[in-house]
């Protein structure tokens, strides 16, 4: 656990001087049982400049009187010290305000909500599942904010199927909202319900249920029609099944649906058009694609395309066309590498593909996560579909 700061201890140390004289403002029946005596602010600050900050923390949160008027003062502190990774502190701080019998209700829920993302942050999901149910029924007033952690809850156990009716229940309260950004919100969330079906769908496809994850990629379609996730499953099935050009079909329509989404479907379609003996076909479709999204990725794959129907001056050619127009690490690695002997230093390609490599990663345009692997979900800030290869 890491060490509270000097800096937050500081800032602390004036929250309980303030939250002292409110906590004397208070009623007179709150100040019986709940007023913490002097010594105990003063042992903290005795703890701070001897820089025994544990026992300082200890000593500060015992001396702030816990009551309405400074209620807010611990929830704040709580807060800072969750995001400080000091988690055990938070849950002591928020566990001791619903132990209060006299703080009203609104202000125990608000401490139940904080407590349940201690409990996330802590990874203990079971009692954060059961603080954000426990909490739907308690209070309309936090009932959107519980929902959307129990979500976050959801996706990390993997509960695909309570997520989904979490989300119909959020897409349900958004639909009938007159503001203008309801739509939007509505749009998002009809979005992650796709991805739902789609994560739901792939592990029935690991227990080897073909028709549950087919029903489940076709209700992803329901919720987001152009989606490309819910095709590449289906796709999957379509082969299992027997149905090679029907798979090659889907793909190659989701493709031209989604250009930038191309390279997560390539080396499937290469296999289907080798299978099918539609070689000529995929080379149009990759033709196509580059003339809609000038992407070293596509040049590189319609090179590919050529040299395998012999055709390596038109290789070179688009190769060419791209570094005189848009050039890139990535193009420059095959334009060495097709040269081939007449590269008098090998080191110079192995360099070059080298650097391609390391600039060919997925980048989050949310939190800026990168790394060299496609997620339909941003392992950083868990957003979905928010990661793209960025055209160098």
């Amino acid at each position: 656990m890491a060490e509270p700061s000097t800096l937050l201890l500081g800032l602390l140390f004036l929250a309980v001087a303030a939250g002292w004289v409110l906590g004397r403002g208070a009623s007179s029946r709150d100040a019986a049982d709940e007023q913490t005596p002097p010594s105990q602010y003063y042992l903290g600050l005795n703890f701070l400049l001897d820089g025994e900050q544990e026992s300082a923390l200890k000593a500060f949160s015992e001396a702030l009187a816990v009551n309405a008027e400074t209620f807010e003062t611990h929830i704040t502190f709580g807060s800072l010290l969750r995001k400080r990774g000091e988690v055990d502190n938070a849950i002591k701080i928020h566990q001791s305000l619903l132990s209060r019998t006299r703080l009203p209700d609104v202000q125990k829920n608000q401490a139940h909500l904080e407590l349940a993302k201690d409990f996330i942050v802590a990874g203990l999901l079971d009692r954060a599942e059961q603080l954000l149910k426990d909490l739907i029924e308690l209070s309309e007033d936090h009932e959107a904010d519980a929902k959307t952690l129990l979500i976050d809850v959801c996706e990390a156990s993997r509960d695909w199927s309570q997520a989904r009716l979490l989300a119909e229940s959020q897409l349900t309260q958004t639909v009938s909202q007159p503001e203008p950004a309801a739509k939007l919100k509505a749009g998002k969330i009809r979005e992650k319900l796709s991805h739902y079906c789609c994560e739901d769908a792939e592990d029935h496809e690991l227990k080897n249920d073909a028709q549950g994850a087919r029903a489940l990629a076709q209700e992803a379609l329901k919720w987001n029609e152009d989606g490309v996730w819910p095709q590449i499953i289906l796709a999957r099935l379509d082969q299992q099944e027997g149905q090679p050009a029907r798979a090659y079909d889907r793909l190659a329509a989701a493709a031209e649906l989604l250009p930038e989404r191309f390279p997560e479907l390539v080396n499937e379609l290469i296999s289907l058009s080798t299978v099918l003996d539609r070689h000529n076909g995929f080379t149009s479709l990759v033709e196509r694609l580059l003339k809609r999204r000038e992407d070293p990725q596509i040049r590189v794959i319609l090179a590919d395309a050529y040299i395998v129907s012999g055709q390596d001056a038109r290789a070179r050619d688009v190769i060419k066309q791209g570094l005189e127009s848009k050039p890139s690490s990535l193009l420059l690695a095959r334009a060495l590498a097709l040269l081939g002997d007449n590269v008098i230093d090998g080191s110079l390609v192995a360099g070059a593909h080298k650097l391609a490599a390391r600039q060919s990663a997925y980048l989050c345009g949310v939190c800026g996560f990168h790394g060299p692997s496609f997620y339909w979900q941003c392992p950083g800030c868990k957003s979905w579909d928010t990661l793209y290869r960025p055209v160098r």
